[in-house]
C-alpha cells in the first residue's frame, strides 16, 4: 500500500477523487490536509470532514491549513464552478467529527520527516501548504517519495487564463517554491484531465449504489455539469468531468498514463502568465528534469476503474 497525505480543497471534483481514494486498496490515507481554493479554508475543511463521515472513514484525521496565498492576499475562489458551499449549493449536513488542532503545515513537516522516503503527497489544490512546509524545513522536499500535482497545462490552454490552471494560478509563488525544490513531481494537469469524461451511463451506475457517499456526490454533480456545459467543456452534455480524479488515478495506477520527463518551472509573477507551467521537454535550458508530466491517458480504463472503486465492483 502506498502511504499518502492528500492535500485538498473540496470541491465537487475533490469529492469524486477522495471517494476514489477511499475505495482503493492501493492507498493508505494517513491524513487529509485542507487548503483554500474552491471555497474558503473553513468550508473546505468542513467539506472534507463531511466526505469522510459519509464514507464511514472518520478515523482519518483532517488538518486545516492556511487560508491565504503567498502574495495574492484574499485568494481567488471558485463558487461559479462548485457553488458557494463547494458542494453545488446542496448544504450537506454539518459533520459530527472535528478537525485536528494542529495546523496542516506543521503536521506535514512532522509526518514527512518522521517517515523519510515513504510518503506520497497528493496535491489536489493550491500548493501553499506544501510550499510553507518546505520553507520551514527544506528537507521535506527530499524526504517525500513523490508529489503528485493536480495542475498545469503544457500542450493545451489553461482554464483560468489562456496559459494557467486554477490550482497553480491561485498561488503561483507557492507553486514556484515547490517546483524549484528537489521534490520529485508528477504533474497531472489539463493535458490529460480534458480527455477524461464520465458518461451518463457510468454516473448512473455509481448513483445506483445509493450509499451516503455516492448520494453526497450525486447531489452536487449537477452544479459542476451546468458550469462546464455552459463553458462548452463537456463532450456529452449529460456527462461529467472531475479534474482531480486523474491525479488520484495516477497515485493509484501510474500505468494509466503516458509520462514525459521535463524541466518545469511555474511563472510566479507575470500579469499575463502567472501560474503557467513552462516545460522544457528538449533540454534547451540545460537544466536537469524535475518533473514527470502526464501527456497521455487511457481514459476508458481510468473511468472504468473509478466506477468500480465507487461501486465496489471488480478491479
Amino acid at each position: 500500500m502506498k502511504r499518502v497525505i492528500i492535500d485538498t480543497d473540496p470541491g465537487i471534483d475533490d469529492t469524486a477523487a477522495l471517494l476514489f481514494a477511499l475505495g482503493s486498496p492501493e492507498l493508505r490515507i494517513e491524513a487529509l490536509t485542507t487548503i483554500f481554493g474552491n471555497v474558503s479554508l473553513e468550508q473546505c475543511t468542513r467539506n472534507a470532514l463531511t466526505i469522510l463521515e459519509a464514507a464511514g472513514r472518520s478515523d482519518i484525521p483532517v488538518y486545516p491549513g492556511v487560508s491565504r496565498s503567498f502574495g495574492l492576499g484574499d485568494p481567488p475562489l471558485a463558487p461559479h464552478i462548485h457553488g458557494s458551499d463547494g458542494m453545488g449549493d446542496t448544504s450537506p449536513p454539518t459533520p459530527d467529527i472535528e478537525p485536528q488542532p494542529a495546523n496542516a503545515v506543521f503536521e506535514i513537516v512532522r509526518r514527512v520527516l518522521d517517515s523519510p522516503g515513504e510518503l506520497t503527497f497528493i496535491a489536489l489544490g493550491r500548493l501553499t501548504n506544501l510550499a510553507l512546509a518546505i520553507n520551514i524545513a527544506p528537507q521535506v522536499a527530499d524526504s517525500l517519495k513523490e508529489v503528485v500535482v493536480m495542475g498545469g497545462a503544457v500542450t493545451v490552454p489553461g482554464n483560468v487564463t489562456p496559459v494557467a490552471t486554477a490550482n497553480l494560478h491561485g498561488d503561483p509563488q507557492a507553486a514556484d517554491v515547490v517546483y524549484r525544490s528537489v521534490a520529485r513531481i508528477a504533474q497531472v494537469g489539463l493535458d490529460v484531465c480534458r480527455e477524461v469524461e464520465f458518461s451518463p451511463e457510468q454516473l448512473q451506475q455509481v448513483w445506483r449504489t445509493d450509499t451516503s457517499a455516492t448520494q453526497l456526490l450525486q447531489n452536487a454533480v449537477a452544479f459542476i455539469q451546468n458550469a462546464y456545459r455552459s463553458r462548452g467543456r463537456l463532450r456529452d452534455p449529460d456527462g461529467a468531468q472531475f479534474n482531480d480524479v486523474p491525479a488520484m488515478a495516477y497515485a493509484i495506477d501510474p500505468t494509466l498514463f503516458t509520462m514525459r520527463e521535463a524541466y518545469v518551472r511555474v511563472e510566479p509573477h507575470s500579469e499575463l502568465t502567472a501560474g503557467q507551467t513552462v516545460a522544457d521537454m528538449d533540454g534547451l535550458t540545460g537544466n536537469p528534469t524535475n518533473a514527470s508530466v502526464a501527456l497521455g491517458v487511457d481514459a476508458e480504463r481510468l473511468t472504468r476503474l473509478w466506477v468500480n472503486r465507487l461501486t465496489g465492483g471488480p478491479a
